[in-house]
């Protein structure tokens, strides 16, 4: 209820007259030592409606104030909680960072654990997906300034990423192993033989890769690992690609094929590397 349209209705005046004649009477009443005439009760029943609605007015107003200073009090209790939860928010997003920030630094050393022939960039924030991209390609907050290098291997601790395709001074956009722009050179590490993992959008929906070529008399299972064959320059040697979910011959029986499902879950990435050189890069080996 708003207060001051009620301080101006004519509720209110009814009310205020309807006091002041109760008012009157009482002190009539009093003048007559407690004693009440004919008049007076005959006054008291006519009034009796009155009374009872001047009651059920202040019982109104009463709530009504209750609800309003309670209001205001739950109002400046909200407040007190908002400020104190954008103040935990803003020390949760701080710690978030620095979390982000160790893993990142943790993921490098098991790269580098991996290889001593690695140089790679400093960890880059994964910033946002590229728009209508299936294959999961995305930005980093490095770039041309920062040594980044155009067709430069990504990677994580768990391995191949991609590649970087597009390059700006401070930014760079990562095209995944999902893409079908992305072939790269595989070996299954349990049987040795060679193909080409290259995306394809039937098995991007699913978050897996194609790795194709291979000889029809292929002997590779599901659960084989698959890792970079190091023979364009383009990549290092032994980078793990994915394991292999599925098998099949190709339509033309000419090959074989299988389903790769990659090493790094690329829809929860948040930190990569560059690699921006290695022993063997750019030579092409038989």
């Amino acid at each position: 209820m708003n207060l001051r349209a009620f301080f101006r209705s004519t509720k209110f005046r009814v009310l205020l007259c309807v006091l002041a004649l109760l008012t009157g009477v009482m002190l009539y009443s009093v003048r007559q030592g407690g004693q009440t005439d004919v008049f007076s009760r005959a006054l008291q029943t006519a009034t009796q409606p009155v009374r009872r609605f001047s009651s059920a007015i202040s019982g109104s107003v009463n709530r009504t104030l209750d609800t309003y200073f309670k209001s205001k009090a739950y109002r400046d209790e909200n407040a007190r909680l908002r400020d104190r939860v954008a103040e935990l928010n803003g020390q949760l997003i701080g710690y978030d960072d620095a979390v982000q920030e160790r893993d990142a630094l943790r993921d490098q050393l098991k790269i580098k654990e991996h290889s001593a022939d690695f140089v790679l960039s400093e960890p880059c924030r994964v910033l946002m997906p590229v728009t209508n991209d299936m294959t999961g390609s995305f930005r980093i907050d490095r770039g041309e300034a920062d040594g980044i290098l155009l067709n430069a291997p990504v990677m994580d601790s768990h391995g191949l990423v991609g590649v970087v395709t597009e390059l700006a001074a401070d930014s760079a956009t990562v095209t995944t192993i999902l893409s079908p722009e992305l072939s790269v050179g595989v070996t299954v590490l349990e049987t040795g033989e060679d193909g080409i993992v290259e995306g394809n959008l039937k098995y991007a929906a699913d978050g897996q890769t194609k790795l194709i070529y291979l000889d029809k008399n292929s002997k590779v299972r599901e659960g084989n690992l698959v890792i970079t064959a190091g023979t364009t320059g383009l990549f290092p040697y032994g980078l793990p690609v994915g394991n292999i979910t599925e098998t099949g011959i190709e339509e033309s029986g000419l090959t074989a094929y299988a389903a790769v499902t990659p090493s790094v879950d690329l829809s929860s990435l948040s930190s990569v590397s560059v690699l921006l050189d290695f022993n063997g890069r750019g030579v092409a080996r038989p």
